[in-house]
């Protein structure tokens, strides 16, 4: 193979692994007072497997897959009482029980794969836990506004975790 024919094939499997990549990658967005809150994350599959069930309590999960979960806000968030000031930030589920989950807030971004972060957390968010009707093969986050508060959903299967958080 020339070198052309061999640079032109390089340069096509590196679009082709970005776009992979990219298909399983997901993006939550909300604009409340003004203030716009977006997460980034991996969308992994079920394949089978009840995820939720298989983690044990004590468990931190970054929530996704590859790259950590990432949350980026223009406006500072209250969060179960904890000030979050404006920035980015990557999102963790603990598993605190047998069926209880905190999202918690840390202040290291660009964490890639193992291991999870186990402290310096600067916030904690209680989730709700529930089985949705419906089920989703990928992990799903939303964002939605109620009542001036963000809304986060989280589901994967049919297991959903929700909370929600003050936009100052």
């Amino acid at each position: 193979m020339t070198f052309r024919k061999t640079l032109l094939f390089g340069a096509a499997l590196c679009l082709v692994a970005t776009a992979f990549a990219q298909g399983n990658r997901g993006t939550a967005e909300v604009t409340i007072k003004g203030k716009k809150i977006s997460i980034d994350y991996g969308r992994p599959s079920l394949k089978g497997r009840d995820v939720f069930s298989m983690i044990p309590p004590g468990m931190v999960w970054r929530l996704g897959m590859n790259q950590a979960t990432q949350i980026s806000t223009d406006g500072d968030l209250m969060v179960a009482g904890t000030e979050v000031k404006a920035g980015k930030y990557t999102l963790w589920a603990k598993k605190t029980g047998a069926d209880s989950w905190v999202l918690a807030f840390h202040p290291k971004t660009g964490v890639w794969g193992e291991p999870s972060l186990k402290e310096g957390f600067i916030a904690e968010l209680p989730l709700k836990t529930e089985k949705a009707t419906d089920s989703t093969e990928q992990l799903t986050i939303a964002l939605a506004e109620a009542k001036g508060k963000a809304w986060i959903k989280i589901q994967w299967g049919k297991d959903l975790l929700s909370g929600s958080f003050d936009v100052k």
